[in-house]
């Protein structure tokens, strides 16, 4: 695994699910303020969505399989159980 690439998915991706977590409890909490909970929820998928790029990238593979993540859970299951094709000896 790249390790560089690995740091930046997590300085990305927990935040992402931090923002999409906010965005929600907005939503439900305050009717009155459903744009923004709706407009940081979605800032908070395309974070999440960039550092499951980046996570894609650290295991050698094509930062497409960030879209795994619009699977919920299982996408993000079935991304961390890809194999490791990062070029750094490890793991061929």
């Amino acid at each position: 695994m790249i390790a560089r690439y690995n740091s930046i998915s997590l300085l990305a991706g927990v935040p992402g699910i931090i923002l999409q977590i906010a965005g929600q409890v907005v939503m439900r909490t305050n009717p009155s303020h459903e744009a923004i909970g709706a407009l940081v929820a979605i800032a908070g998928t395309a974070l999440l969505m960039l550092g499951l790029a980046y996570y894609a990238l650290a295991k050698g593979r094509n930062p497409a399989w960030c879209l795994m993540g619009l699977l919920s859970i299982i996408g993000i299951i079935v991304l961390a159980c890809l194999k490791d094709l990062a070029p750094d000896g490890r793991e061929h």
